[in-house]
């Protein structure tokens, strides 16, 4: 009886532990942005993106006109605390910001992530999403 008492609870540590590298994985990848501040946006060359790159922990991306770079905490970000502070922006002059001021204001206002199969919610504090992604095939 006292065996397993032991047994159970390092089974639960396992599962756990097994949820979040499954959850990590779910992120991998490339995401075109779909939604920013509830402006439907239909994904293409030209439109934001975010990718995260498992092997390295990195995160990368497009805004629309410049280029995205940084690293992330994948396991945070999986658990739902993201952490876009580490990133950087390349400067190039963009003639038409149709995405760029809309997607950088909102990513800086991101608190919390879901992901539910190919679909990703960056969230506010309060729980409004700001920017929905789906996953690039």
């Amino acid at each position: 009886m006292k065996r397993l008492l032991y047994v159970i609870p390092v089974t639960m540590l396992l599962l756990a532990s097994c949820a979040t590298q499954k959850s990590t994985y779910a992120i991998g990848g490339e995401w075109s942005v779909t939604n920013i501040g509830g402006r439907a946006i239909t994904p293409s060359d030209e439109t934001p993106f975010l990718g995260f790159d498992l092997n390295e922990g990195n995160i990368y991306g497009f805004t629309g006109c410049n280029r995205l770079t940084g690293s992330m905490n994948l396991k945070k970000f999986a658990a739902g605390k993201p952490d876009f502070s580490h990133m950087g922006m390349t400067r190039m002059l963009c003639p038409d910001d149709t995405y760029e001021s809309d997607f950088m204001a909102a990513l800086d206002k991101v608190r919390t992530s879901e992901v539910n199969g190919n679909e990703m919610l960056l969230k506010d504090a309060h729980g409004k999403t700001l920017i929905t992604l789906t996953k690039k095939k």
